[in-house]
């Protein structure tokens, strides 16, 4: 006799999965699977009114509400300030806004208030030599009781750790990033990228996606658009299990252990999710869903972190180099620039909404 099929049962997309799925349920802020919102800043004072002290699961008291309010203050203050800013001072003002709702993140992560100092955990080399081309920044770890921002960004979102370099005498481990690839990576900002640079947009819409567990195991697949025998076999040397079908089409598979096939825990759903974005996978909402891609050669960075670095090379000329601005970028490369500041920040702003409350929250589109 033919052997049974075990039977699929498939899965809703709740609690954030796959780019927000967090370790342990957050419905008590918002049990909707998204949710869409045309003033933003409004629902992050309304989830840190009602958020939770990590360490004791008890609301945050008055005093910890104080001090995330006035970071929101000031995040809400740059940003708007950024948006209506000429462009030379808008990288500035915009990573200071993204700096203030980081340390609201790494707070609701693990609350630290004023006990430590904060510092950026990122440094430039920038110079009057300085190209885009070349440009270098570099990420450091926390030391000597300092939290660094970029380092505990990469952790709370769950990015895979970078390849840190040990320093010498005890100093704070490092490691180099090149701003072009930043950019590159940028999915919302590829297309211009791949225009400027005459390179092959790198990176491949999923769609069609399948969410199911079967057999005490839980597991997503979708097809590949675009995926050919040649981007196939980058994609499986990157760790991707990828499987051909017909000629035209190519599915990704992920799958992972699961002690209660029927129902998958929240936890579980972590694994899976947390999988998934360990091999690489960039989003870009257009106020509709939150798109997916996979890459063959993007950094393994989340869209938010890569954003974010980004805008601190960026601010940093704005704030130390101003007349270097001109110097450091070709006129497409300012083009390139351009789109960046124009359609990034938003991107950042509602993916850390999004993670922050373990759904997703989509922006009102005016009518």
């Amino acid at each position: 006799m033919p052997r049974a099929v075990a039977r699929q049962y498939l899965q809703d997309f709740l609690y954030g999965f796959p780019l927000f799925s967090p370790k342990k349920s957050k419905g008590y802020l918002l049990s909707c699977e998204s949710i869409r919102v045309s003033d933003p800043w409004s629902l992050l004072n309304y989830t840190i009114r009602v958020s939770h002290d990590s360490a004791t699961n008890q609301p945050l008291n008055k005093g910890q509400q104080k001090y995330l309010l006035e970071l929101l203050e000031q995040a809400e203050y740059f940003y708007k300030t950024a948006e209506t800013a000429p462009i030379k001072s808008q990288p500035m003002l915009y990573y200071y806004s993204f700096m203030n709702l980081v340390k609201i993140v790494i707070n609701l992560h693990s609350y630290q208030g004023k006990t430590k100092r904060h510092v950026h955990g990122i440094s430039d080399s920038i110079s009057a030599t300085t190209k885009l081309s070349n440009a270098e920044i570099t990420l450091w770890t926390s030391s000597g009781g300092e939290i660094s921002n970029s380092e505990s960004l990469i952790s709370a979102l769950n990015d895979p750790r970078p390849a840190y370099v040990a320093g010498a005498r005890g100093r704070a481990s490092s490691i180099k990033v090149k701003v072009i690839d930043l950019l590159r990576d940028c999915v919302g900002i590829n297309r211009t990228y791949s225009e400027i640079y005459r390179k092959k947009e790198n990176f491949l819409l999923l769609h069609d996606y399948m969410f199911y567990s079967q057999q005490n195991k839980l597991c997503f697949k979708a097809v590949v658009e675009g995926c050919d025998d040649v981007i196939m076999a980058a994609l499986t040397a990157r760790g991707y299990n990828i499987d051909k079908i017909d000629a035209l089409t190519y599915i990704w598979n992920v799958e992972t252990s699961v002690r209660t096939t029927p129902s998958p825990t929240v936890v579980e759903r972590h694994s899976i999710s947390k999988k998934m974005r360990d091999l690489g996978l960039w989003s870009y909402t257009d106020g509709e869903e939150y798109k997916l891609y996979i890459s063959p050669i993007a950094t393994r960075m989340s869209s938010p972190s890569i954003i974010y670095h980004a805008m601190f090379f960026f601010g940093s000329i704005t704030r130390y180099h101003p007349d270097l601005f001109d110097s450091i970028l070709t006129a497409k490369e300012y083009w390139l620039v351009s789109e960046f500041l124009k359609t990034q920040p938003q991107q950042f702003l509602y993916y850390m909404l999004s993670y922050i409350n373990g759904t997703e929250v989509l922006f009102s589109k005016q009518v």
